[in-house]
Formats: C-alpha cells, structure tokens, sequence
C-alpha cells in the first residue's frame, strides 16, 4: 500500500470517527430535549424530605359537572386525589370504571375524602356530557367532581402549578381510535390541602396509593383539630 493510499484512509477513517462522535451528539441532544420535557417533577414528593412538598401557589376557579362554580381553595380541609380526563378518551374510561372507582368506594364515606377529575378536553365536555358521566358511574355521593375551565388557562394551570405532563394532540388516525384525540397524564396525584403528597404513576400497585390517602387523612383530621383549638379559628 502506497503513502498516498495510507494518508487517504486515515482521513476515511478520522472523518467516520467525526460523523459518529456528531450523530451522537444530535441524539443525547434529541434526547436530552424529549426527557426535560416529558418528566415527571411530582413523582414521589413529600415521602421524603418536608422540603421537598409541592404546594400550589395560586387559587383556580372551575365549573363542576352539575354548573356549580368551584375554587380549588375549596378543597383545602379535603384529601384530594386529582386526575386528568375527557369523556372520549377510552383509557380514561378503563382507569375511572376500574382503579379509581376502585380507591372511590373505598374511601367515599370519609367526609375529608374528595376525587376531582380535570378535563383536558372542555370544550367538547360539556356539563351535560360530564353529568352524563358521573351518572354512569353510579356515585351516590357528591364528592366526585368533573371539572372544567377555560382550556388554556387550565392546561397551564395543570402543567405548571400541579406538574402533571405535557398535554400532546395525537396525529396518527389509528392511535386515536385507540387511545383518543389527546395524550395526557394518566397517573393520580394525591392533595392534602393546597399540598401535593404523593403522586401515583400508573402501573404501580394501588395498595401503595392507599397507605398514601390513609395517612394524609390522618394528616388532615389533626391540622383540624389544630385549627379548632387555636382561639383565633372561626
């Protein structure tokens, strides 16, 4: 082999060493870019460290599936396990008439205990369609709220004050016929209050949400008590 042939494939094989090191470069970039934008910052907080609790920094004001105006400042003496929603989603359907109406019935008799189910999709969810839903769930109580605002507004409220995911529309006809029109969250997060807990990814056992909702209750049940025995409470 000739100088001139060595030299050639020396340079060959430098500049395949560059569009490698290049290629991956773009893909830790790429990658990089979809994990900080579809993470998770709720999951897990307030098990550890107090410090490390979310708490919601401004009051919402929602219309619940029978007219009624809501503020999310409402809740604030409640254990609230909030989840995101739409009438037509199929997996929302699935989740609501099997694991949350499975952790509903368990705790519907404990006055501190409410679900709230936030729509991604207002528009089309209607308070008729969100009554039509609760009815067919069959709660014999009302605290069960399906809840609407102006979407924008709620999106960012639910994306930057209560750190559930990125709401994405689908684009594939068939991904839509199967999952529905949007991608949203379909874990559960768990509120004392104005206070994020606990958030529930889905496919992790419901046992784990249970102890959860059982200790911010006791939670709760003592701040009140607290509350009442302060000679300021009214």
């Amino acid at each position: 082999m000739t100088d001139k042939k060595k030299i050639q494939l020396i340079y060959v094989g430098v500049g395949a060493i560059c569009a490698m090191i290049l290629g991956v470069s773009f893909l830790l970039f790429g990658l990089k870019k979809v994990n900080k934008e579809d993470e998770l910052p709720a999951t897990g907080v307030g098990k550890e460290d107090v410090g490390d609790l979310v708490v919601l920094e401004s009051d919402f004001e929602l219309q619940r599936q029978d007219g009624a105006k809501v503020k999310i400042s409402d809740l604030k003496d409640k254990v609230w396990l909030a989840a995101q929603f739409y009438a037509t989603c199929p997996m929302c359907a699935e989740r609501n008439s099997s694991s949350l109406v499975e952790i509903y019935k368990e705790f519907k008799d404990e006055n501190e205990f409410v679900v709230t189910c936030f729509s991604v999709d207002p528009e089309n969810d209607t308070e008729e369609l969100l009554s039509s839903v609760r009815d067919g769930l069959k709660l014999e109580k009302n605290n069960w709220w399906f809840l609407r605002a102006e979407r924008e507004k709620l999106w960012e409220f639910m994306t930057k004050e209560m750190f559930f995911t990125t709401i994405k529309e689908r684009a594939d006809p068939i991904h839509i016929a199967q999952k529905g029109r949007w991608a949203h969250d379909m874990g559960y997060q768990l509120y004392r209050g104005d206070t994020l807990v606990f958030k529930w990814d889905e496919g992790l056992p419901l046992d784990q949400l249970r102890g959860e909702i059982k200790d911010a209750l006791v939670g709760i049940r003592k701040a009140t008590e607290s509350k009442k025995l302060d000679p300021s409470y009214e």
